[in-house]
């Protein structure tokens, strides 16, 4: 089997914030963001028919499978979640956060940062500058995230896939708070 690809995720800005995720489900199956259900179920779509219209590739040699072939991986869209408190997701490709006073890297993070089972501390003091953040508010450069629902849109390679204003745009519209992206490449 091939080595995962990576996924570029959505999350809520506000990681606390839980969007209504039958809603989502309509309304980005209405914009075309969302086809239809995979085989399998776990929450899993092809990709619409406007897909590429909402979100928005780049690089020198982009190759994305949009339709499942065999047992190839292909692009296609899950949700994760919800989940009763935000989770940390974080991948390989993570790197340390930096501190958003002073600029330092949290080098420390794997120790620091709370999983998926533990809660981990509410604040997290910079070993620089001992500025007391909560953990998303470090800056980790789009290769890590914090939420209770996310959306994954999988097989796409860390930072070749953007969304567009219009995808950001309709998800905002359809929640009424503001939405940020990330990407994760697998341990």
């Amino acid at each position: 089997m091939s080595a995962h690809t990576g996924r570029f995720l959505l999350r809520t800005q506000d990681p606390f914030l839980l969007p209504d995720r039958a809603l989502l489900t309509a309304v980005l199956s209405e914009a075309g963001l969302l086809g239809g259900p995979l085989e399998g179920g776990n929450d899993a779509f092809a990709v619409g028919e406007r897909f590429l219209q909402l979100v928005t590739f780049a690089g020198c040699s982009v190759r994305i499978e949009l339709l499942p072939r065999g047992d190839a991986p292909f692009c296609h869209i899950r949700f994760t979640g919800p989940f009763p408190r935000p989770v940390f997701l974080s991948g390989r490709n993570t790197r340390p956060p930096r501190c958003r006073h002073c600029r330092s890297p949290l080098r420390n993070w794997k120790e620091t940062v709370p999983g998926r089972e533990h809660p981990g501390p509410a604040q997290i003091a910079c070993p620089a500058c001992g500025e007391a953040s909560p953990p998303w508010d470090y800056d980790w450069k789009g290769q890590a995230g914090f939420g209770r629902l996310f959306i994954q849109v999988e097989e796409v390679f860390p930072g070749e896939a953007t969304p567009t204003p219009t995808l950001m745009a309709l998800l905002e519209g359809a929640t009424g708070c503001e939405w940020r992206h990330f990407y994760l490449q697998d341990d």
